[in-house]
């Protein structure tokens, strides 16, 4: 755990993102394949998006400047985290995942640990973050890492509750 560190999305770990990707298609999770799936059809393109969307370039309607870090542990990415550099409505500054191949493991704390630090550069202050009421791993990282229950919203467009926290960052 103490070799674990943020990149950003980059060739080197093509092969180990591809097989990231591909955890979610073995246990059908449509939600984060379909994130990543892009990535499966053109490597470089996929590279170039996350690249732009972080410089602000060729957003999707609706989005925000995000940049995107990659967990890697052992040369092998591990989990993703997208930092929005504004709070955007049910999904707050950061959202995360582990490989489903690599949770309970410590990792999830980690990603947004470290992920904060991040944050912290970009110049956010103050995070919010969201977890669905039923996700009670994210709900203990988010804790964990000094998340302070802020109240539980609707999200209409999943058509779930989530729960939403602020963290403070102090240097």
């Amino acid at each position: 755990m103490k070799d674990l560190f943020l990149v950003k999305p980059n060739i080197k770990y093509q092969k180990s993102f591809v097989n990231y990707a591909l955890t979610y298609k073995k246990i059908n999770d449509e939600h984060y394949f379909n994130k990543y799936k892009k990535a499966l059809e053109n490597f470089q393109d996929y590279l170039n998006d996350l690249h732009n969307y972080s410089k602000g370039n060729d957003l999707p309607q609706g989005e925000v400047i995000t940049s995107t870090f990659w967990l890697i542990d052992k040369k092998q990415v591990v989990g993703v985290v997208r930092i929005r550099h504004q709070e955007v409505e049910c999904a707050g500054h950061i959202g995360y995942d582990i490989s489903p191949d690599c949770r309970n493991r410590g990792y999830g704390f980690q990603i947004l640990k470290l992920a904060l630090e991040k944050a912290m550069k970009i110049g956010i202050k103050e995070v919010f973050l969201t977890c669905n009421i039923e996700n009670t791993a994210s709900k203990k990282i988010i804790e964990k890492n000094n998340g302070k229950l802020l109240g539980t919203i609707f999200d209409e467009e999943e058509d779930e509750y989530l729960y939403k926290y602020s963290i403070t960052l102090t240097n």
